[in-house]
């Protein structure tokens, strides 16, 4: 059984890339091939030269002589191109040498001629790049990159993404496919994912890029510090006698509402009708009425 050691060996010896997407990030693996994977990409290479020499493709040779003659290269490109790789070297070796004690404006100074003549290399190589990918060595250069490319592609559990060479060239998934290959390019070179950005030159730059964005904050820091606290500003303190003091807590004691004096309210008396005095007598219809008295009679 496999211990975590040679997990973590296995790991190690491998190569590490991933491929992001809006969902998700995936790690893919580049392990050493065998002894046959070799074989049969250096068999895959002579199969692709030779079809494309019966096709009348054109060599390398043969593309830099029409190049040549079409006036696309001078005569003397290669010698260019040489005398730009030697300046490059140069640059580099001088940039190496500073001392740690240099001064940031030299060591910027070194970089930019580094990045310059890098440049330069880069724009003659461009003038042929493209012409030169069409020859018989590019496209067999290609073809054997792709067939080692279907071999030693790996899943983080060390199982190959392609069964074979035909289930790579048939890969629906164009980025997956186009970004291994480009990876074992790189790593059949020798090279890293980040080559280009940690190159001598750009690890210069960064470097003083970083200090002086430490220096301009530390500056900034140290003026909002002075304007907040200037350290020439003298504070006075007055000291007040007792009495004052009173007098100033008095004054500062919240002082008592005075009482609202409410204005005298008029009162105003309403009118109040008269009863009609009542007549003296017996009352109306009263049960209590005396029969009147009779009349005499005469006697005769």
């Amino acid at each position: 059984m496999a211990t975590s050691e040679d997990v973590r060996e296995v790991l190690d010896t491998r190569r590490e890339f991933s491929i992001e997407t809006e969902e998700n990030t995936t790690s893919y693996f580049i392990a050493n091939p065998t002894g046959e994977d070799i074989r049969k990409a250096d068999w895959q290479y002579s199969k692709i030269y030779n079809q494309a020499i019966l096709d009348d493709l054109l060599t390398q040779s043969q593309m830099i002589d029409l190049l040549k003659k079409q006036g696309v290269v001078s005569e003397n490109y290669a010698n260019e191109v040489e005398e730009a790789r030697a300046r490059l070297a140069a640059e580099l070796y001088k940039l190496e040498s500073l001392p740690d004690s240099t001064p940031d404006v030299d060591l910027e100074d070194a970089a930019l001629s580094v990045a310059a003549t890098r440049d330069e290399l880069f724009r003659l190589n461009q003038r042929v790049n493209g012409p030169m990918g069409n020859t018989c060595e590019n496209i067999a250069e290609d073809a054997r990159v792709e067939f080692l490319t279907s071999r030693v592609v790996q899943t983080k559990e060390g199982i190959k993404l392609w069964e074979d060479y035909n289930a790579y060239l048939n890969e629906e998934n164009t980025a997956l496919s186009v970004k291994s290959r480009f990876e074992v390019m790189l790593w059949m070179q020798g090279l890293n994912s980040d080559f280009l950005d940690n190159t001598p030159e750009q690890l210069a730059l960064r470097e003083v890029n970083q200090k002086r964005v430490e220096e301009a904050l530390a500056s900034l820091k140290e003026e909002r510090e002075e304007e907040d606290y200037p350290e020439n500003t003298e504070v006075e303190v007055l000291e007040l006698p007792p009495v004052a003091e009173e007098a100033v807590a008095e004054e500062v004691e919240e002082p008592v509402a005075a009482p609202v004096e409410e204005e005298p309210v008029e009162v105003v008396e309403e009118a109040v009708p008269e009863e009609p005095k009542k007549k003296v007598g017996r009352p109306k219809g009263s049960k209590n009425k005396k029969d009147p008295a009779p009349e005499p009679v005469e006697e005769n």
